[in-house]
């Protein structure tokens, strides 16, 4: 029979104490840098049409200093946007979107800019979505 290497089994259990104690760590400060980079997500009605008016509400969005992600439903007419409340707002958010012509709760469309949407996107006139 072998005899038990007392010394050897110690060093185990310390090493593998000291690789489970990193790991959490490690995992620990990841999530802190994710919850400190502000990253918001944010749902919101905005008015449209047509798949032109999705890629004027996503660009509008998009376009927003701070949004990483914009995803408007045609049936539901929700805007999904995921941002970095340290560079942006939600309010800012809807004010580029109305800016482009396309009303929020929060922001009625700029006149001008609905005035001179496409036919097609005109969702105020009865406008019907070709696609």
């Amino acid at each position: 029979m072998l005899p038990i290497d007392y010394p050897n089994t110690k060093k185990n259990i310390m090493k593998n104490t000291i690789i489970t104690i990193l790991a959490v760590f490690a995992f620990t400060v990841a999530q802190a840098q994710e919850k400190s980079k502000g990253n918001v997500e944010a749902t919101f009605l905005v008015e449209g049409v047509c798949g032109m008016c999705k890629d004027r509400i996503e660009s509008s969005a998009l376009h927003t200093k701070g949004v990483k992600f914009a995803e408007w439903n045609k049936k539901t007419k929700e805007l999904k946007v995921v941002y970095n409340a340290k560079k942006t707002s939600e309010e800012e958010i809807h004010q580029a979107v109305a800016d482009r012509g396309h009303k929020t709760p929060m922001i009625p469309a700029d006149s001008s800019a609905y005035s001179n949407l496409p036919a097609c996107c005109q969702y105020e006139h009865g406008a019907k979505c070709s696609d």
